[in-house]
């Protein structure tokens, strides 16, 4: 808004006007006549014809900066609503946690999203592995998995036009003692079937083998142990028992004649 006459043309020695003053007649050197702006309105160029409103913030708006001779206000908004638009040229109603702003307002975060910052945008929630939900997520807070990181840069969150799984690493928690004795558990029964299998296998040859020398044992006939036991004695030559019958025979002639 001007406040002083309407001559807009450039004049000729109107640079000796400096910011915060106007032009009110075009003398050179010391004929130029320059007025400082009135209060509430500025200038923030030297050489201007006229001094500008300054901008008042008022209703939802606050000032951040009040406005001076050489430059305007600057505003912001009250508590409860943020700034939008260029300069904060709009107040609109601030969204706390669990919620974003849209264009009907602030809305609450659908399910599978969460957002725990104010005036903030609404996340997927982090995608767990099958059982490994320690906490489930609600609107204002992520979903906490039970090897996830305490370290929050660790665990990446997808914005939620992304359909893709958020990738996380994790460290060991709490499940550490119970992964160590499962381990455990598996390398003894490893060490048990490397050192039992051997040994049940020699055992059962062994059996096996008593099992056919006593079943040999009980079909075995009592001919078949007359004829071993034969095989094992001792006869004399057949000369010695033809002598010892001519023997007894000539002992049997002899005992004849005497009678």
């Amino acid at each position: 808004m001007a406040l002083s006459p309407p001559p807009a043309a450039a004049l000729p020695c109107g640079a000796h006007c400096p910011a915060g003053t106007f032009v009110v007649s075009g003398g050179c050197g010391n004929g130029a006549s320059c007025r400082q702006c009135p209060p509430d309105t500025f200038s923030a160029a030297a050489g201007l014809s006229a001094c500008t409103l300054c901008r008042k913030c008022e209703g939802k708006f606050k000032y951040l900066k009040a406005c001076s001779s050489k430059s305007d206000a600057e505003c912001t908004c009250k508590e409860g609503y943020r700034c939008s638009g260029v300069g904060c040229s709009r107040c609109d109603r601030s969204c706390g946690v669990g919620q974003e702003s849209t264009r009907s307002g602030c809305q609450t975060c659908r399910y599978g999203t969460f957002n725990d910052q104010p005036n903030g945008s609404c996340k997927n929630w982090t995608k767990c592995s099958a059982d490994q939900v320690l906490e489930p997520g609600t609107a204002e807070k992520d979903v906490v998995c039970k090897h996830a990181s305490a370290n929050p840069t660790l665990v990446t969150t997808l914005p939620t036009t992304s359909p893709a799984v958020p990738f996380s690493i994790t460290v060991p928690g709490n499940d550490l003692q119970t992964d160590m004795i499962r381990i455990s558990l598996t390398v003894a029964g490893l060490l048990c079937i490397v050192f039992l299998l051997p040994s049940c296998v020699c055992f059962s040859i062994w059996q096996k083998k008593k099992l056919h020398a006593v079943f040999k044992k009980m079909h075995t006939t009592p001919d078949q142990s007359i004829q071993e036991d034969d095989a094992c004695s001792c006869r004399f030559p057949e000369e010695e028992q033809g002598e010892y019958q001519v023997h007894g025979k000539s002992t049997e002639f002899r005992d004849l004649l005497v009678n």
